[in-house]
């Protein structure tokens, strides 16, 4: 009896015809026909038929080796219900969408460990974390244990560095200013205020206004305080003149014709080796003993004048020598 090679068996019922679709295959050395079928899924009296948007569920109660090729869309690869882990074997390639990163994430709860086959050892193994589109860079936040940010300037980041180099660059002009007006410039030493001993070498110049109006100030005073205690006699003078004289008896002499400005004074003083009287007055027309002031050898008197060019001197006799020292 000759095979039926169509694809489609006819079921005749009761004068009707129903077709049903199979595929025609050579099976043990004959034709046979393989129904195709149309998966469906449910519970007892409902059916919803598998596509794209209803995918068939699968559930998988023991071991599987399973080979997915040409697959495209979301793969979502899970354990067991209670979060453990699902072991996956041989070489796995995870490999992002052109141009953006590939996310690994994870349920709340429930660590991703990524490990190189055996445990990584800090001192043999290294992982390189890459950024944003494969950037050798990523954003990093920097926390205390409080959470708190690092960095800030309400809380900056404290580093220890120990064995650097650090090379800096500054400008030819450094500035430095204390912190507010009412807070001078401070240098300390160790926490708690400890002092700290500080050298200023070469020239160091200070300009500034208010300090140099307050001196010229001072300095005003002080030439105004100078003046009336020149006018009161007791200004301590800048500079001092001496001199000595031969007196005779012949001519009234003028003791320093040159003349010096006094603040404090003269001193006039007859030496010890003089043989007879020196006469001293104010005015060239001095006449020996009758209008003269006396002085014996070795007398001396202080004359509260404002220059020597004011002292007149004649002596008793001979030639006598006068000293005198002015301020």
């Amino acid at each position: 009896m000759p095979s039926d090679n169509d694809p489609n068996l006819v079921i005749e019922t009761s004068g009707f015809t129903a077709a049903v679709a199979t595929d025609s295959v050579i099976f043990s050395g004959t034709t046979a026909h393989f129904q195709l079928i149309k998966l469906a899924y449910g519970v007892t009296g409902s059916a919803t038929v598998v596509s794209s948007s209803n995918p068939l569920p699968v559930s998988v109660a023991a071991g599987m080796t399973a080979t997915i090729s040409g697959f495209t869309g979301t793969l979502a690869v899970e354990g067991v219900i209670g979060g453990e882990p699902l072991p996956v074997t041989g070489t796995v390639i995870a490999t992002g969408v052109t141009a953006s990163p590939l996310y690994v994430s994870h349920v709340s709860g429930s660590p991703v460990e990524v490990t190189g086959g055996r445990q990584l050892s800090k001192t043999t193994d290294a992982i390189s974390v890459f950024g944003p589109a494969g950037n050798t860079w990523i954003y990093t936040n920097l926390v205390n244990s409080s959470g708190t940010q690092l960095g800030n300037t309400a809380n900056p980041l404290i580093v220890q560095l120990s064995g650097a180099t650090i090379s800096a660059t500054l400008s030819s002009t450094v500035g430095v200013t204390n912190d507010s007006a009412t807070s001078g410039l401070r240098v300390q030493g160790l926490s708690g205020g400890t002092s700290l001993a500080v050298t200023v070498g070469n020239t160091v110049g200070i300009n500034d206004t208010a300090i140099l109006s307050s001196l010229s100030g001072i300095s005003a005073q002080l030439n105004t305080l100078n003046t009336n205690l020149s006018t009161l006699g007791i200004s301590v003078p800048s500079t001092f003149k001496t001199g000595r004289v031969s007196v005779t008896s012949s001519a009234v002499i003028q003791m320093d014709s040159v003349g010096f400005t006094c603040e404090n004074g003269v001193t006039v003083k007859s030496i010890n080796a003089n043989t007879n009287l020196v006469y001293m007055g104010n005015t060239s027309g001095l006449v020996g003993s009758s209008f003269g002031y006396s002085l014996y050898e070795g007398d001396e008197i202080f004359l509260k004048l404002n220059n020597t060019n004011k002292v007149y001197l004649i002596s008793s006799s001979g030639t006598q020598i006068v000293t005198y020292a002015a301020s």
